[in-house]
């Protein structure tokens, strides 16, 4: 697990040198165990990598060459099937250096090129640099669940530098991201909470998507960026028929999912919330390891005795596991929340993965690597937002009673959206609208853009339209994996943790594992009823505690709210919005006015509109507060008018 940084120019003469050399520094806290860089056509163009050493301690510094040096890499991830590929290119005749799996890129791309990609089962991110024939060429790619972010743009007076790195802070501190926003990156913020892949906030700056890959000739590098789809080759060997083999399908998936990310040469421990997630990860890592496996919980001070640290101490009593439990101060908490909202490489409305971050300091104490239990609820059907597209027919049959309620139920967040999703015929648009915090219609008004509704969905059409195999409901849980795991909370989570110098690994996207859960039918889902991850759960059921099945898998655990933190800033939130929301988003200090049409009209009539109704909006005003907190912190305006401590 690293950080990886590089740049090329157009120019043979150009030395990229100090371009790569700032931007590896900038990572330096992904990777405090080592530095090193490569560079080649005299100095054009880099790689840099700083280390966080997991796998061949010794031996696996980077960049990594080929046996000739033809072909170099720098890399950040695991490849969990490393050892099977090897295998292979040894005989095809390969001579391999390090017992690293990063020496897998090299050679297996000099053995199957492009067809290496859908070949690995793992977490990565990673750049090629084929010198085989001159001039060259660089390849950057991501990995099929996203779990790796991947950034890249131009830099320079005529954009004729290119460079990459897996934070987009980083580059923006080293001065190769130039200030300019994208309109229209603010009405796609608004309406998914994120800005979607291949998007970023500034123009010519993208991230890689999840599954795709760039090729970057050296000859002549290109005005714009293409983005090339690539599979992963995991397809189960046989599908599942009944629900009873689905579930013993689902078993020994996840328990292999498991035991293949256990591949390290540290100690590896886990992340342990008390949700059935995170319980059945923590007792099978328990199955597969010597002895049971170190696990950290985290909760608020005074909390001892309630929410997911009491359920986090039954969950490692039950299953024998030690347990060390990080408290942190409301305040404490509410003040870094602000710090990282306002210095994240783009604004992302996520309220709680801080948590992430701060048990990460803890773990870095003692351990570099844990496993979690995110991502299972995507592709699963965890969310309630999935329960609306399965009783989608009952919510169309329902349109015309909701005339008859009271407009302080018809207008709820919940009740508003509901109608929009039932209103609308198209697929793409109305899983938009599903994932959607601000309508499309609201988006506009809000900035005054007028982007089409089309437009503001192009990126649900992406991951749609190849997939499209008819199961409504399966395809949403892939978008969901692809475009509000990936792009929100994936790369969170790498951002907070990889701050700490710890590498989370998450079985539940293992892309064997990934591969099964997407070719299960929508049925076994989310049920007729709206039970959600329901097979999944009775599977669990003999992965479990006796102790914990009732509580974990029971009726209110399988229709009812996702249970989760309640932090502070949800619970300081709502005063904020009633004392101090419209001088710190539309007064003199503002930025969102200069972001928006009509010098922030819009955002003063939103305001205006939803006191006037009475209405309940916490996540639309939300995602106004950490917009305006994110760009108060790229221009260093104080943040003053945020909630109070």
């Amino acid at each position: 697990m690293c950080g990886i940084a590089g740049a090329a120019s157009r120019d043979p003469a150009f030395d990229v040198g100090p371009i790569v050399t700032r931007l590896t520094a900038a990572l330096a806290h992904r990777g405090p165990d080592g530095e090193g860089f490569h560079f080649a056509r005299g100095r054009s163009v880099g790689l840099g990598n700083r280390r966080l050493s997991i796998v061949d301690l010794p031996g696996g510094a980077q960049p990594i060459a080929s046996e000739d040096e033809g072909v170099w890499v720098t890399y950040n991830g695991e490849i969990y099937n490393h050892l099977d590929l090897r295998r292979e290119l040894i005989a095809l005749g390969h001579r391999f250096r390090t017992h690293a799996d990063t020496e897998v890129l090299v050679h297996g791309f000099e053995a199957w090129g492009t067809e290496l990609f859908g070949r690995l089962n793992g977490i990565f991110a990673f750049a090629l640099l084929d010198n085989r024939s001159e001039p060259g060429e660089l390849w950057l790619v991501r990995d099929p669940a996203g779990v790796k972010p991947l950034y890249l743009g131009q830099t320079g007076p005529r954009g004729d530098t290119w460079w990459f790195a897996s934070e987009l802070a980083a580059a923006r501190a080293c001065g190769v991201v130039e200030s300019e926003l994208r309109p229209e990156a603010i009405d796609e913020y608004l309406v998914y909470r994120f800005i979607p892949s291949p998007g970023t906030p500034y123009r010519r700056a993208w991230k890689v998507p999840p599954g795709h890959y760039v090729r970057l000739p050296l000859a002549r590098l290109p005005a714009e960026p293409t983005f090339q789809p690539f599979e992963a080759r995991c397809a189960p060997a046989t599908i599942p028929r009944t629900a009873g083999e689905w579930m013993e399908a689902l078993r020994g998936g996840i328990r292999a999912a498991v035991r293949r990310q256990l591949m390290a040469d540290v100690p590896v421990g886990s992340l342990l919330s008390g949700g059935v997630d995170s319980t059945v990860v923590t007792g099978l890592m328990k199955e597969g390891l010597a002895q049971p496996p170190q696990a950290f919980a985290v909760g608020f001070g005074g909390d001892s005795d309630s929410g997911e640290l009491r359920m986090a101490r039954q969950a490692a009593a039950d299953l024998s596991v030690p347990l060390r439990e990080v408290q942190v101060s409301e305040a404490d908490y509410l003040e870094e929340w602000l710090q990282e909202v306002a210095t994240m490489g783009e604004p992302i409305a996520n309220t709680s993965i801080l948590l992430v971050g701060l048990l990460c300091r803890d773990v870095r104490k003692t351990h570099k690597v844990v496993l979690t239990g995110q991502g299972a609820d995507e592709p699963l059907g965890g969310y309630p937002r999935h329960t609306a597209e399965r009783l989608l027919p009952f919510a169309r049959l329902a349109r015309p009673l909701l005339r008859l309620l009271p407009e302080g139920v018809v207008a709820s967040d919940r009740m508003a959206r509901m109608r929009r999703v039932a209103g609308e015929p198209d697929r793409a648009r109305r899983f938009a609208e599903i994932l959607a915090v601000f309508s499309p219609r609201e988006a506009g008004a809000l900035t005054g853009h007028g982007l089409p509704a089309e437009q503001l969905a192009a990126p649900v059409r992406r991951w749609l339209e190849p997939h499209d195999d008819g199961d409504s409901l399966n395809a949403l849980l892939r978008v969901d994996a692809r475009l509000s795991l990936a792009d929100d909370l994936l790369i969170v989570a790498d951002h907070m943790s990889m701050a700490a110098s710890v590498e989370l690994r998450v079985p539940f996207l293992d892309l064997e594992l990934l591969a099964l859960i997407e070719r299960m039918p929508s049925r076994y889902k989310v049920s007729v009823l709206g039970e959600r991850k329901w097979l999944y759960r009775r599977a669990a059921r003999d992965l479990l505690p006796p102790e914990l099945r009732s509580l974990l898998l029971g009726w209110r655990a399988r229709t009812g709210r996702k249970l989760g933190f309640t932090t502070p800033v949800d619970q300081w939130f709502a005063r904020w919005m009633t004392q101090e929301a419209d001088a710190f988003l539309t007064g003199p200090s503002a930025m969102l006015p200069q972001v928006t049409g009509g010098g922030g009209a819009g955002v003063g009539r939103y305001l205006a509109e939803v006191r006037r109704r009475g209405l309940v909006r916490p996540r639309q005003v939300m995602a106004l507060f950490v917009l305006e907190s994110w760009l108060r912190g790229q221009s260093g305006v104080s943040k003053r008018g945020a909630p109070s401590r």
